[in-house]
């Protein structure tokens, strides 16, 4: 009972990561956490999973002909760098007791940046104004930093990728989401062998979430194409700023308000999505009829 529903977990995470192009560990590291496992196997454990999202999110948007090959190579060989800086310290935090501190405030961090640009975005003259770097350069750049937050926080780091490929790179929100996907795939497999090799992973749950995973991700990628790119956005955004409410309720023992709220945010994405999805039919009916 318990391993069907860590895959009903799965399918529930694999529709996020097919739409939002984010591993599944930002969602799975919290939960771990408040469950009580161990930092550093909830590291390797939420490792497991990105790995497979990331590969069944990668395959789904293949298909939908939404990778940039080019900036994946880029991503992948400057993030397989930043896994191998952050591993060492994360082990050392660890040691010294203060992993979970530095996890929670990793993440407030960075979520309320990116839901704030995501959700407010600078305006495009005032951009256009500054002084960019070559574009091999920033893919290079968030490379490394995403391969950092991968193995330092257990996540796939596509939550760092994706709105910087909007915001940095100019990048469709559904092209950047299957970019990241593809990008992350070898930057985790390094993070997580690193950690199989010092610590221990919950295999068992890894392969129940992952199955759950190649279920839902399909489901995510083919809804990219039901929502237009605001709407995207603010989803993104919006999903954001819930889970650093999640994160902020664990640091002070609330961590039911977080689930509460997260669970909702689910309840009324997946409405969103079912009546897209049925909208989409009627208007095949009418337009075959």
């Amino acid at each position: 009972m318990d391993y069907l529903l860590f895959i009903l977990l799965g399918v529930g995470i694999g529709v996020f990561s097919g739409f939002f192009g984010i591993g599944g560990g930002i969602i799975l590291t919290p939960l771990l956490l408040m469950f009580g496992l161990p930092p550093t196997t909830v590291i390797g454990t939420s490792l497991m999973l990105s790995l497979g999202t990331s590969i069944s999110g990668a395959l789904s948007h293949f298909r939908l002909k939404n990778i940039n090959w080019y900036y994946v190579i880029i991503i992948n060989c400057t993030g397989i760098i930043g896994t191998q800086i952050a591993h060492p310290l994360m082990i050392r935090l660890d040691s010294m007791g203060f992993a979970e501190t530095v996890i929670s405030v990793f993440y407030v961090a960075l979520l309320s940046y990116f839901a704030f640009s995501l959700l407010f975005p600078a305006k495009k003259e005032k951009q256009s104004t500054k002084k960019k770097l070559p574009p091999a350069i920033i893919a290079g750049l968030i490379g490394l930093g995403a391969g950092f937050i991968s193995s330092a926080l257990g996540v796939s780091g596509g939550f760092f990728i994706v709105p910087l490929l909007i915001s940095l790179l100019g990048f469709k929100a559904s092209q950047a989401v299957g970019t990241s996907l593809a990008s992350v795939v070898f930057i985790v497999a390094a993070g997580l062998i690193s950690y199989s090799l010092s610590s221990p992973i919950n295999f068992g749950i890894g392969l129940a979430l992952i199955l759950g995973t190649f279920l839902g991700a399909p489901i995510g990628a083919r809804s990219t194409r039901l929502f237009n790119e605001k709407k995207m956005k603010n989803l993104l955004g919006t999903l954001y700023v819930c889970m650093i409410v999640s994160v902020l309720s664990n640091t002070f023992s609330l961590s039911i308000i977080g689930l509460i709220l997260i669970s909702s945010f689910a309840l009324i994405f997946f409405f969103l999505i079912g009546k897209k999805f049925i909208a989409l039919k009627k208007k095949q009916g009418l337009s075959s009829s």
